[in-house]
């Protein structure tokens, strides 16, 4: 399907389900890269907390690619109904090498998720870890904006599948003490009399 204007994507995405497959152990996976749209390049924009840099030389690594095999990996977004945009949740990269700096293509593949910002953040960090791609900087912000959309210590740790210790380095790394007014005190030590 192409969708040249944000209303196109309002008409057809009621008619657009997104298959699934049911594992063996019972896990229901959806399948987005079966309804892959053709989307007009300048209605995909990048999000604010992407925690991940391609030095200039991957980049033209990343454009020959494209050019060598095709554009193999659809770009993972969301549906921002305000802005009436696509927001890049993982590929900003390849939507990058589509712009007209590298390609100049009219229209990039996408995949759209109904995430919300909570799912989006983690998402992110999920696909970068997996590739063995991101910065503790970054990961911290979004460690930060997930703290700021209610999550526990626990919630992050098992979303972005980190330890609770990581989480508390991550926040310490931000240095804004306002992450921890949620967690529990807890005394780390307490003094006996020796006498």
């Amino acid at each position: 399907m192409i969708i040249d204007t944000y209303d196109d994507w309002t008409a057809a995405r009621a008619g657009i389900s997104i298959p699934t497959l049911l594992g063996t152990h019972g896990e229901r996976v959806a399948v987005p890269c079966m309804r892959t749209l053709l989307v007009r390049i300048d209605l995909v924009v990048a999000n604010d907390y992407n925690p991940n840099s391609v030095p200039p030389d991957k980049m033209a690594l990343l454009r020959q690619s494209i050019v060598d095999n095709g554009w193999c990996f659809p770009v993972v977004t969301i549906a921002d109904d305000e802005r009436r945009q696509f927001v890049v949740i993982d590929g900003f990269h390849r939507t990058l090498i589509g712009s007209g700096e590298w390609l100049g293509l009219g229209h990039i593949p996408i995949v759209v998720l109904a995430h919300d910002m909570t799912k989006r953040l983690a998402a992110t960090v999920q696909f970068n870890k997996a590739r063995g791609h991101h910065q503790v900087d970054l990961d911290a912000e979004v460690i930060r904006k997930l703290v700021e959309q209610g999550l526990t210590d626990d919630d992050i740790a098992e979303r972005l599948a980190i330890d609770t210790d990581t989480v508390h380095r991550y926040k310490q790394v931000s240095g804004v003490a306002a992450l921890f007014a949620n967690t529990p005190y807890s005394i780390g030590w307490e003094m006996v009399d020796d006498d």
